[in-house]
């Protein structure tokens, strides 16, 4: 992710590995299934607890953390279709990889931002596809912040899944 003035120089980058989240895996098996919706905002919040072995989150908090208040303005954003980068095959690591990214504006999450995430929003709610957690980016009323996500699904033989 980065973290742009106004000037657009880069002011604070991150580079993490993001965890899918049970009801994630959920959605793309209903998308799998032909149900669901795919996946349509990003968003963020202000919690930065590590992820419990259930994976179920469900959606990213905005609340005030130790002395660092909520978030102001919004904390998503939608993904317009032409962020979603055309998937692309890796033969070497036998993954299908699509690339996405999406920008909270500046006026947008304004403080200090600690987790992001893809999600699928439909009139039934939110679903949380991932989930990833970060050292603390001060978000100014005037930064833009871009997130990067690459996600790659597996083909060939997985019996290494087993």
């Amino acid at each position: 992710m980065e973290l742009k003035g106004p000037a657009g120089r880069v002011v604070a980058e991150r580079d993490c590995t993001n965890a899918v989240m049970r009801n994630g895996a959920r959605l793309i098996a209903d998308l799998f299934a032909g149900r669901g919706t795919p996946i349509s905002h990003m968003a963020v919040g202000t919690n930065d607890d590590p992820e419990s072995d259930t994976f179920a989150t469900e959606s990213l908090e905005n609340e005030a953390v130790g002395n660092a208040d909520a978030l102001e303005g919004g904390t998503d954003a939608a993904i317009p279709p032409e962020a979603f980068l055309d998937a692309e095959f890796d033969d070497v690591e036998r993954v299908v990889r699509l690339r996405v990214r999406g920008t909270l504006p500046a006026g947008a999450a304004v403080g200090t931002v600690r987790e992001a995430g893809l999600l699928s929003r439909s009139a039934a709610g939110d679903v949380l596809y991932n989930r990833v957690t970060f050292a603390p980016m001060e978000k100014g009323s005037d930064h833009e912040l871009t997130m990067f996500w690459e996600v790659t699904f597996p083909y060939g033989d997985l019996q290494w899944l087993q």
